[in-house]
């Protein structure tokens, strides 16, 4: 266990140094900020489609990269025999999963932040649904400056210093988006909607959540398989209260059901759009709903991986 920290360091940079990881950020980075573009058009219902279309995309990317970072760092160490490196020192396989399992939620947590950011400020410029709406141009700068002085700075930091720019503009990003929105916080007439961040934290427990569904799945098949089931077994927690609902009393549904990861307790409307708080009560239920669910994924995911013939570990 004393190894955690050091593998959790370098899973971690592995995976923010990935081109799919920054791609993803800045796509969905620019979707969120283009939503009053999709939602002016709507009959002065748009603030509510836009949270609605920018939650449900930091929700649909948050899972898009914890399963491609998880299938990258465990099943693909797997192809590439680095994991055979590792495992041929004195390393439980245990720790290694749950080194992967620590990075991944780390890295997540730099897909929320910006994300999150950007929407909080998008929700500051308005949306121009009528000739007479309240629409601040100028907080545009707010929210393209941290993209665009974190890609120089990046930049700048490759060619000088030859630093990844990939992990470098991920950090800068991080740090300017913040820095960006406490300044508008401070120089704005009305407060930010800081207390958006509540129900996002609720996201990133999803994307979580599917973690080690992942590396159970990245340790029998490649990207392609590990996403595809992984966002079948997403559709599936999505409306397994539909589906097993009036059924629960059968023990063998029962525990069908149990096996499902349930991914509606997280997605909860009215915590954003009606401006409702997250009680405390029900943050601490849905985190040990997801302690204990990852915990027995991952041990499972270790008793395969135990009797899989990788050289070397214990």
């Amino acid at each position: 266990m004393r190894a955690l920290p050091s593998l959790i360091q370098i899973s971690f940079q592995n995976i923010i140094r990935q081109s799919f990881f920054s791609i993803a950020i800045v796509g969905a980075y620019l979707f969120i900020v283009s939503t009053p573009a999709f939602t002016m058009f709507t009959f002065f219902d748009a603030e509510k489609l836009l949270l609605d279309m920018s939650m449900a995309t930091i929700l649909l990317v948050g899972l898009l990269v914890s399963v491609l970072a998880t299938s990258s760092i465990v099943g693909g160490e797997m192809e590439e025999k680095t994991a055979t490196l590792l495992l041929s020192k004195p390393l439980s396989r245990f720790t290694f999963l749950l080194a992967k399992f620590c990075a991944v939620a780390v890295a997540l947590i730099f897909v929320l932040v910006p994300l999150t950011c950007a929407l909080i400020m998008t929700l500051r410029v308005g949306v121009p649904e009528a000739v007479w709406s309240d629409v601040e141009y100028p907080t545009l700068w707010f929210i393209f400056l941290p993209l665009i002085g974190a890609v120089v700075v990046a930049a700048l930091a490759n060619y000088y210093a030859d630093k990844s720019f990939a992990s470098s503009f991920i950090i800068l990003l991080n740090i300017f988006v913040i820095l960006s929105l406490v300044i508008l916080d401070f120089m704005g007439k009305a407060s930010l909607q800081i207390n958006l961040f509540y129900p996002a934290i609720l996201l990133w427990m999803a994307g979580i959540l599917i973690c080690p569904v992942a590396s159970l799945l990245a340790l029998r098949g490649r990207v392609f398989f590990t996403l595809t089931f992984s966002f079948l077994i997403f559709a599936l927690g999505l409306t397994s209260n539909w589906l097993f609902g009036n059924i629960l009393h059968n023990p063998g549904v029962r525990i069908v059901y149990s096996l499902i990861p349930n991914f509606q307790v997280f997605w909860i409307e009215e915590f954003w759009t009606k401006e409702k708080s997250v009680p405390i009560s029900y943050f601490w239920n849905v985190s040990k709903y997801v302690f204990l669910y990852c915990m027995g994924m991952l041990f499972l995911t270790w008793s395969i991986l135990e009797k899989k013939e990788v050289s070397g570990g214990r």
